[in-house]
């Protein structure tokens, strides 16, 4: 981790910016955090601060949720998730597409099981392995790209 600069070499913006959130000097020496004075009290400074603490961020991961459509074992699920397992999702749909037009299962057996979480129920989803029922949705043209998105039947 990078040690921090001395106080007298912050900018005088800086300086004041950090004190009218109440953190002083002998408070930035001593290692205060300074997560509020950077706006980041109540929001994690990166998003993956949020995925690897979802209880201390659950209204961040809440109100950047959006619906995407997941491949379970159940079928084609329409689900609620935050950007960290949005971004797990579109990895499984391209294994998965990657499995039912070439035969390539390593990337889909290396996900399966892996789970997303619903952000409004709190339920851990597994994501499908390659099975019969998800051959069915790439034959059947419910599973492409443009899919991941669109309300699910």
């Amino acid at each position: 981790m990078a040690s921090r600069r001395e106080w007298s070499a912050l900018s005088d913006g800086y300086r004041a910016r950090l004190e009218r959130k109440g953190i002083d000097r002998a408070a930035y020496e001593s290692g205060a955090s300074l997560k509020s004075a950077r706006g980041h009290r109540e929001t994690p400074e990166h998003p993956r601060d949020a995925a690897r603490r979802p209880a201390d961020f659950t209204a961040y991961r809440v109100r950047n949720a959006k619906n995407i459509n997941v491949l379970t074992d159940a079928g084609l699920r329409r689900i609620r998730l935050d950007k960290a397992d949005r971004s797990k999702v579109a990895q499984h749909w391209n294994a998965a597409k990657l499995w039912a037009k070439k035969g390539q299962a390593d990337k889909i057996n290396a996900m399966e099981g892996v789970t997303v979480q619903n952000v409004d129920t709190g339920e851990n989803i597994p994501l499908a392995g390659a099975s019969m029922q998800l051959y069915q949705l790439a034959i059947t043209g419910e599973m492409n790209v443009e899919s991941i998105y669109v309300p699910a039947a």
